[in-house]
């Protein structure tokens, strides 16, 4: 836009929306000490527009980067809530970084300290002197109070001996803050680094990797959380953010109390991240992936047959309890299932297959946690209040809470997929052997724990109290209906079974999740994979024993009914001795 200011040259003038983009004074004018200055407001056109002028046209060196800087800083929420602009300003960073590397350089080490970042460029001409195998590079000091937490870098010779002598060139940048690499709510424990080679040669696949110590900015590491080093891959794109964001491909971590040592058989951003992880070895986690499989396959095909015998069977229809166990077995159904195409559907490699896969898996276990509390609520209704508990076109309301109100959640939650994507390919570490594995799930640490962990907590302490009420009312019934009737025992242990039962319906066992934390995590891990992935053929188990006991008690009413029926039913001419009316 339109405004001009004569400023002094490195002023910067800036508002809440506003930034101001020094400009290069034509040769013809005598100015020493002003220059033009045109204020821009911070939308992502304009700013995008800037960029891109000063990326084509570079030609002040330092001050190109600089004046970058400076953009982003004014402009802190755009860049913020703008992934794209964000991304576009890494590459265009990197990219004045390499303009600054092709200053011709010869002997000492150039720095430039650019208050956000810091840069050294060296010159490694003569590599026969190096007496080992890496060659040590001094990252650049950036504030005299992180001097002591500067990484150490060795990069290895035989990746640069096939590069000409006068092009032989490593910058090595130190930043301030690592904020504009954080996508995902990252945490990262030490400073991040950039290694550059000049021309912008890309140091990959190496055979000798790069090594890399870095010191914790805190050396206190939760429980369940581990250090590992990652690189930030700028070389994706936003539209695709498996190809984006913090990795961990080609990179060893090695801890040694608070240093960490990184090995990377290539070079980009890199920084050590603390991530959750299962701290549990291979076995264990193969025999935990083995239950899940096993279970989940079995209850979805129990789920399948109770969903069947529903349709098939006439009475189940018309009880609304088995209208709703038969619900909770359909989410059940859906969340198995998609359970299981989940490492398929990750292995493909399309992004698409991948979103629905996740897609479906986080409907369908919505849907499971509402049903659970569904299925609490009936049960209230059922043993607790029993009085003035219809209500008209019931099983349709229930329908369309238990169903529909997941959908809305996934539904809006894919609408904006476009501004910010929650769903797709994500890569889950095992803290022992640094290994990855890439499955379908929620991307955004954040939105996981909003609308999975909140929303199940929420229910487990409704269905936790639910229970705990149907249970007392179930103690009190026992020990008034049984005194003085033999088999007491017998019916104390049915009781048990109920309320286990029970514990099973409501998804009581979902809360061992919270209790998978420190030296318990294994065993816990293991409970929770076995009654999880059990838990639709428990519920199959369930149905089947409530019809069967529905059978005996329709059983028990007819013949009762029948010999009531016997003995009052008698013969006309019996019923009206001596004065039949029919004869």
């Amino acid at each position: 836009m339109g405004w001009e200011f004569t400023l002094s040259n490195d002023v910067i003038i800036s508002t809440k929306h506003t930034v101001v983009s020094q400009t290069i004074c034509s040769p013809h004018k005598d100015i020493k000490s002003s220059s033009m200055c045109e204020v821009t407001k911070c939308t992502g056109t304009a700013i995008t527009a800037l960029m891109r002028e000063i990326q084509d046209h570079p030609s002040e060196g330092p001050k190109d980067l600089k004046r970058v800087l400076n953009m982003r800083n004014m402009c802190a929420d755009l860049f913020k809530n703008d992934w794209t602009m964000r991304m576009m300003f890494i590459g265009v960073e990197r990219g004045l970084i390499h303009n600054m590397m092709n200053i011709s350089i010869t002997g000492e080490p150039v720095y430039y300290d650019l208050r956000d970042l810091a840069l050294t460029v060296f010159n490694l001409t003569n590599l026969t002197s190096v007496d080992d195998k890496m060659v040590k590079i001094k990252a650049p000091e950036l504030l005299p109070e992180n001097n002591s937490y500067i990484p150490e870098t060795w990069i290895p010779i035989d990746a640069l001996q096939n590069i000409p002598e006068e092009n032989r060139r490593v910058g090595v940048v130190t930043y301030k803050s690592p904020n504009q690499f954080l996508f995902k709510e990252e945490l990262v424990r030490t400073m991040a680094i950039r290694i550059e080679l000049d021309g912008g040669r890309r140091l990959e696949n190496l055979i000798t990797p790069l090594k890399m110590k870095f010191k914790l900015l805190d050396p206190i590491i939760p429980v369940n959380y581990s250090l590992s080093c990652q690189y930030f891959n700028e070389y994706g794109s936003i539209s695709l953010p498996d190809t984006v964001f913090w990795k961990t491909d080609g990179c060893v971590t090695k801890i040694n109390d608070s240093v960490v040592e990184c090995l990377c058989n290539h070079a980009t951003p890199f920084a050590v991240l603390l991530i959750a992880d299962l701290s549990i070895d291979g076995v264990h986690w193969q025999v935990l992936s083995y239950i899940s499989y096993i279970g989940c396959g079995l209850s979805a095909f129990f789920t399948a047959i109770s969903f069947l015998t529903y349709v098939i069977t006439t009475n189940s229809r018309v009880d609304n309890a088995n209208s709703i166990h038969v619900s909770l077995s359909g989410a059940l159904f859906l969340l198995n299932t998609s359970f299981l195409l989940n490492e398929w559907g990750a292995s493909l490699g399309i992004r698409g297959v991948c979103v629905f896969i996740a897609a479906a898996i986080h409907y369908s276990l919505l849907s499971c946690f509402t049903w659970m509390a569904i299925e609490a609520v009936h049960l209230y209704l059922l043993l607790v209040k029993v009085f003035n508990t219809y209500y008209r076109h019931y099983m349709a309301k229930l329908s369309a809470i238990g169903w529909g109100l997941p959908g809305i959640v996934v539904g809006v939650s894919l609408a904006v997929k476009d501004i910010k994507p929650l769903y797709g390919p994500t890569e889950m570490t095992m803290a022992d052997t640094n290994q990855t594995n890439t499955i379908c799930w929620i991307t955004d640490i954040p939105f996981f724990y909003s609308m999975n962990l909140a929303y199940f907590t929420i229910i487990f302490v409704l269905n936790s109290g639910i229970l705990l009420t149907v249970t007392t009312r179930i103690c009190q019934l026992q020990r008034y209906g049984s005194k003085g009737k033999p088999g007491k025992a017998s019916l104390a242990w049915k009781d048990i079974g109920t309320v286990l039962g029970l514990t099973c319906l409501l998804g009581i066992t979902w809360g061992l999740a919270f209790l998978s934390y420190g030296y318990v995590n294994l065993p816990i891990l293991y409970l929770f994979s076995i009654f999880n992935s059990l838990q639709g053929f428990f519920i199959f188990l369930w149905i089947c024993g409530t019809a069967r006991k529905d059978r005996e008690r329709a059983a028990n009413t007819k013949s009762t009914s029948a010999a009531l029926n016997t003995s009052t039913a008698k013969p006309k001419e019996e019923m009206f001795p001596g004065n039949n009316p029919y004869q």
